[in-house]
């Protein structure tokens, strides 16, 4: 065979190869990176959803007992996150330290403010639907004035988020495609220096199988390494924003980022393969002629 396509010197193989897997590694890294983006947003929009309280007002004069009674039962509720009880003392309390102790002197210290339960609500129940129902149910009870919830701000902060999301799933569809088609264009390109070493087996009566075997094996161990070394910079970026930033990183995430390395690392996997088989499969199966071009 002329040396042209029948030598290759073990530097420019190795080249080749590393420069395949630096390719795959780079793409599934800035999969993996938006992945993690996504996911901090999400988390993100949920405690700013959770930040927002409503104030439940009481009647003047309602008795402690019976107020931690409705606490207790607003807390029950399966969209309730928190509560905290205010006494008609506690909200005085907090008033001096705000305008003064001698504030109510001209009322000769009597007392105007209500006790008041303030709640806030899970992330997945902050929609004016769920709210409206909350509220309704909270107000007939008898002891409840009123209670006072910030509409306009809710509206703005749902609208916020839903934007962002359709903002960041277009992006994320966006860099998947172009990760396919990268590393799609990257196995074909290792495989295209290949095409006459195809063309020869099968010239000789190579079975399709013993054809395609070392290719598709090279194809995974392109993907395994390419997953592997992602999976080490992503984890990298992790210790250096946990060094860096207080806050961000969190012990109850450690899964989740296991999650997002395993997905990245299979994906990187399955498509290295696929991408293998179907460059493989058009080589065999391509006219002499074509094989030139």
């Amino acid at each position: 065979m002329n040396k042209k396509y029948g030598n290759h010197s073990p530097v420019s193989l190795w080249s080749a190869n590393f420069s395949t897997v630096l390719s795959i590694s780079l793409v599934l890294f800035m999969l993996g990176f938006i992945m993690l983006f996504i996911f901090h947003a999400y988390e993100a929009s949920r405690d700013l959803k959770e930040q927002v309280s409503f104030t439940v007002y009481l009647n003047l004069g309602s008795s402690d007992l019976d107020a931690k009674d409705l606490e207790k039962e607003i807390r029950r509720e399966n969209i309730v996150k928190s509560t905290q009880y205010i006494s008609a003392e506690e909200a005085r309390v907090e008033m001096d330290k705000l305008m003064g102790e001698e504030h109510l002197a001209v009322l000769d210290s009597v007392n105007p403010y209500q006790a008041s339960i303030v709640v806030n609500l899970k992330a997945e129940a902050l929609d004016i639907s769920h709210i409206k129902r909350f509220i309704n149910k909270v107000e007939a009870k008898d002891i409840v004035e009123m209670v006072d919830y910030r509409h306009e701000l809710i509206s703005n902060i749902n609208s916020m988020i839903y934007n962002v999301s359709v903002v960041t799933a277009i992006f994320f569809l966006a860099l998947l495609f172009i990760s396919i088609t990268l590393i799609n264009h990257t196995i074909r390109l290792s495989i295209y220096s290949k095409r006459f070493v195809i063309r020869t087996m099968e010239l000789v009566g190579a079975k399709g199988s013993l054809i395609r075997k070392p290719f598709l094996l090279k194809g995974l161990i392109f993907g395994l390494i390419g997953g592997l070394v992602a999976c080490m910079l992503l984890t990298g970026l992790l210790w250096w924003i946990t060094t860096s930033f207080d806050g961000i990183i969190k012990a109850e995430y450690y899964i989740v980022y296991a999650k997002i390395g395993a997905v990245v690392w299979l994906f990187g996997i399955v498509l290295s393969f696929v991408c293998s088989a179907i460059s493989v499969f058009s080589y065999m199966n391509m006219r002499t002629e074509k094989l030139y071009k």
